[in-house]
């Protein structure tokens, strides 16, 4: 069965890198990877954590898509947003050797690396984020299947000493924020999301959501009288 993998840097469990394979051994071998993991890797080493290793090839094509997306392929080795490529074919002694007499000692000069990217650009996977379809195919292929105690392990000794970057703690605040909904407070009909509700009233967001959810008056304390409440767009 195919499995899906990420490679983190040892000291700071920072992923760099997601992948496929068609079994366990792709994801601790290290040929056959691109100029930028190999520098990486050099560089930092690596720990393999094997997401799931019992999923279709379409799921784990979607899910390495899903993965690549929530991180971000700019912080990442990989040089496609994955899902792709010839998955499962292997070259011939024959060939390989061709292509390592052709491609051996050059290098891409800028004008060659400009049109690849232009070309990239209009690829139908460029910066394609997951359709709520992809997302709801990804959590059926995992429902109901037990993780392995190999999986649990490995899950596990990925969060020891694990620190996000400060890109990705900015990057989560942002979504949030994006994310948030609009309150009402019904008495002034002030209207706001939570830090700026919490601003203008001085009461504290845990005693505004409260409120909310028993959609009642504030009945004591600096917010006594105010009542807050989702608000719906007229």
């Amino acid at each position: 069965m195919p499995i899906v993998y990420t490679h983190m840097k040892p000291k700071t469990r920072e992923i760099f890198y997601v992948g496929i394979g068609n079994d366990i051994k792709r994801a601790f071998r290290n040929e056959g990877r691109n100029s930028h993991w190999t520098r990486v890797f050099n560089k930092y080493g690596k720990i393999v954590d094997i997401i799931s290793d019992d999923i279709s090839l379409e799921s784990a094509k979607e899910l390495e898509k899903f993965l690549i997306a929530s991180i971000g392929v700019e912080n990442l080795t990989n040089k496609t947003l994955g899902g792709e490529g010839a998955f499962g074919l292997k070259h011939s002694e024959e060939t390989k050797k061709i292509l390592s007499e052709k491609f051996k000692g050059k290098k891409l000069s800028d004008e060659a690396k400009r049109k690849i990217s232009e070309k990239s650009k209009g690829h139908p996977n460029y910066l394609h984020f997951q359709t709520d379809e992809a997302k709801a195919k990804i959590s059926l292929a995992f429902k109901g299947k037990k993780r392995s105690a190999y999986f649990c392990e490995q899950v596990r000794k990925s969060k020891v000493g694990y620190k996000p970057s400060r890109k990705a703690i900015d990057a989560s605040t942002q979504h949030r924020k994006d994310k948030a909904y609009l309150i009402i407070e019904l008495t002034t009909g002030f209207v706001g999301k939570i830090w700026e509700v919490e601003s203008q009233f001085g009461v504290c967001r845990k005693a505004i959501y409260y409120n909310i959810s028993r959609n009642l008056p504030i009945l004591n304390g600096s917010g006594k009288g105010l009542n807050f409440s989702k608000y719906t767009q007229p």
